[in-house]
């Protein structure tokens, strides 16, 4: 009876010890993950391709198995450029990216949670170049295109609990994706300025999301 006692005992122990781990029913994760990248003027939404920005993530468990996320993506970029004499150049491109969706976690192992899921996104980036000659003031500025984008997206992933509710996680993608291009317009001192029609397309793109991410859940 006392082995019967000590065996469910401790098998109680270790399910709690488990679930310690990783969030459950009614908890929140939030996670942060930085893209690198200079001068990427692609718009990948939600969280890659804008340049280098920062990329947050949160989730709501309505189970233990079953979570409602929601992404949140800005980009900006702005530098100088004095590498070639007597030309200053300016660069400066914007990127914002917003996704929404669920995701359904798997069992795993005492720290592992797999999943999948999907997310509806959308997002706007945009990008403006400026050179001038510092002799004589001459400008050249290219504005646009700004790109909007619209799509959705399959993900699957995992976080890794390395402490307490505590995790690293990974994930990746496949995306269908609307993409509205507008208008570039090339301005020159003295010219009249060049305007370049944008238009639209539709495709399939794999992503990355973001290398790893740090995360914890309340």
């Amino acid at each position: 009876m006392k082995k019967l006692f000590l065996v469910g005992a401790l098998a109680l122990f270790s399910a709690v010890s488990a679930q310690e781990f990783k969030p459950t029913a009614g908890d929140v994760t939030v996670d942060l993950g930085v893209a690198g990248g200079l001068g990427n003027t692609t718009i990948n939404l939600p969280d890659q391709g804008f340049g280098t920005g920062a990329m947050f993530k949160a989730r709501y468990f309505k189970t233990e198995n079953i979570a409602y996320r929601g992404t949140l993506f800005v980009g900006n970029v702005s530098e100088t450029d004095n590498s070639t004499p007597d030309i200053k150049k300016e660069n400066n491109f914007y990127g914002f990216g917003l996704g929404f969706g669920m995701e359904r976690h798997f069992t795993g192992t005492e720290r592992l949670s797999p999943y999948v899921g999907g997310d509806v996104l959308l997002g706007y980036g945009s990008m403006n170049i400026k050179s001038t000659e510092i002799t004589t003031g001459d400008v050249e500025e290219l504005k646009g295109p700004g790109v909007f984008r619209f799509g959705v997206r399959g993900v699957f992933g995992a976080d890794y609990y390395i402490a307490k509710r505590v995790f690293l996680g990974v994930e990746a993608g496949l995306g269908l994706m609307y993409e509205s291009e507008g208008d570039t317009t090339l301005k020159r001192t003295g010219d009249a300025d060049v305007v370049t029609k944008g238009g639209s397309s539709f495709r399939i793109t794999p992503e990355v999301v973001t290398g790893i991410r740090v995360g914890f859940a309340f």
